[in-house]
């Protein structure tokens, strides 16, 4: 008897990306899900100066780098093209979360965090 699959499991790959040494943490390496699964990968660092966590989207096949947003502090913002399926929480003093509400067939990506510190001109 053969069944007609329809859940389609999705990889998420997340890779610490630009980190110094053991610094920057990124967790878990990889999720597998299922549509409409929520997903949560964390981000922390422990470079006291660096108070921004920037979050990146690279899907298959592609060679680019897409910023999902970033968070300074306690504020979160996102790129327009990804406010309707991400969120990003935390304090990027320390730790941040990337949070996907409803996984979808084009979220098989690696996903990077990086640290950074903003500093006002």
């Amino acid at each position: 008897m053969i069944r007609n699959l329809s859940t389609i499991t999705l990889l998420l790959l997340g890779i610490c990306y630009l980190c110094l040494s053991s610094k920057v943490q990124q967790d878990p390496p990889s999720i597998l899900g299922s549509p409409q699964d929520p997903a949560t990968i964390s981000c922390s660092h422990s470079i006291s100066s660096y108070n921004v966590i920037l979050w990146y989207k690279k899907p298959i096949g592609d060679s680019a780098l897409k910023l999902i947003g970033h968070i300074l502090y306690a504020s979160a913002t996102l790129e327009d093209e990804f406010k309707d399926h991400f969120k990003v929480s935390g304090d990027g003093s320390k730790k941040s979360e990337l949070h996907v509400q409803k996984l979808q067939p084009e979220d098989s990506s690696s996903y990077y965090c990086a640290a950074s510190r903003h500093s006002a001109v």
